[in-house]
């Protein structure tokens, strides 16, 4: 009876215990295994800008379709296997800068964070801009370079002051021996060589005699360093203590008087009815580095200069005014290009916005010397640099547009 009796009472107990449990629910999330997947959307390429090709001249770009992740961190771009800068970045665009690349064959990749699928297109050519020019393989330091309208090229070294003519099939012969180290050329009237040679004088050379000779003697005292010609054979030029001097083609010389003599002129050069002037102010004076430019007189008067106009405040250019101007040229579209000492030679300024960017960032080699738009799409640049070494020689750099007369 004492076994049948607690045999009894487990066996409610145990029923008490079961009507409990199935009274209550535990409370915990639902696996995660039981919800329904929804799959990230599809990145899709549609179009490419340019399309076809990334021809020279191109700087930026543009991958256009759907499904992009919006931030420009959080998706990567492929130029084959060589990752892309991304500049800018929607759900429906991204902009990266041109790589380091020549192909017929690119394939262009979007990898968006989240999404399984990667995009592709192709395939997609980006075509070469840059080449060793002109056989300069000795690594001698090299000071300045010219270009003729038949886009024979002249290059001075620096140690020798040989000037070496290079043809456009390649013949590279010296032709003759500079009197100083010039710090700028120009290609002027008659097709002859002018060379500032950072002194009161400014020699010329005959390149088909060879003949190296004084063209002019700046007043004692001033230095010119930089100049340029405009079409009526006026030679604008500066350095240091020279103001702004305008040379006459019969040999006058006059300041413009609007660089005081603490100021230090750096580059110079004539374009579009205007002449531009790079110039370091007086110590405490602002803006410290800028570029200026000064309309010019009609055709009928020439070497007239007006009042200088603020073109460019280099200090307010954010990363870019820590770098040193080595030279400024144009386009024949106005767009306006600085040679630097920096690691990313070339900018590229914005005739409308003024805004200045890298051009053709991590392609060129690094420190600009000096360059010289030839009268094709060719902009001829002498990189070099002693400390930190850079090896020196001469680039043909195609810009893809023609440069300005």
């Amino acid at each position: 009876m004492k076994a049948h009796g607690f045999l009894a009472i487990a066996l409610l107990l145990m029923a008490a215990s079961m009507a409990l449990m199935t009274g209550c629910e535990y409370d915990v999330a639902q696996p995660q295994w039981d919800k329904d997947y929804n799959a990230p959307a599809t990145p899709r390429i549609t179009q490419i800008e340019p399309a076809q090709a990334a021809t020279p001249g191109v700087n930026i770009i543009t991958i256009r379709g759907e499904n992009f992740a919006v931030s420009p961190d959080t998706n990567i771009v492929y130029f084959d296997n060589l990752p892309g800068e991304i500049v800018a970045s929607s759900a429906t665009s991204i902009s990266a800068r041109r790589p380091n690349l020549e192909t017929d064959s690119c394939t262009v990749k979007v990898v968006s964070s989240k999404a399984i699928v990667v995009a592709k297109y192709g395939p997609y050519t980006i075509d070469r801009v840059l080449d060793r020019y002109g056989s300069f393989l000795d690594n001698l330091p090299l000071s300045v370079v010219a270009v003729d309208d038949a886009e024979n090229l002249y290059v001075v070294e620096l140690g020798t002051r040989n000037i070496s003519k290079v043809t456009p099939s390649g013949q590279k012969t010296v032709i003759a021996v500079a009197t100083r180290v010039p710090t700028d050329a120009r290609i002027g009237p008659g097709g002859r060589l002018y060379l500032p040679e950072n002194n009161r004088a400014i020699d010329v050379v005959d390149v088909t005699t060879g003949e190296v000779k004084v063209w002019r003697n700046l007043p004692s005292g001033r230095v010119v360093r930089f100049g340029d010609f405009d079409a009526n054979g006026y030679f604008y030029c500066g350095g240091l203590r020279s103001d702004l001097m305008i040379v006459t083609p019969d040999s006058t010389f006059r300041p413009a008087g609007m660089y005081p003599g603490a100021s230090e002129i750096v580059a110079v050069r004539v374009y579009g009815g205007y002449v531009y002037v790079v110039a370091k102010a007086p110590s405490g004076q602002t803006p410290a580095v800028a570029i200026w430019r000064h309309s010019l007189d009609s055709v009928a008067l020439g070497g007239n200069v007006g009042a200088r106009q603020l073109f460019l405040d280099w200090d307010a250019t954010g990363e870019f005014a820590s770098r040193t101007i080595r030279g400024i040229t144009f386009a024949s579209n106005g767009t306006m290009y600085i040679a630097t000492d920096a690691a990313n030679p070339l900018l590229v300024v914005d005739p409308a916005t003024q805004s200045v960017d890298v051009m053709y960032k991590g392609i060129l080699p690094s420190y600009c010397k000096q360059f010289y738009w030839g009268r094709a799409s060719y902009l001829y640049m002498i990189s070099g640099n002693t400390t930190p070494a850079q090896e020196w020689t001469v680039y043909r750099v195609d810009l893809g547009t023609t440069g300005a007369p």
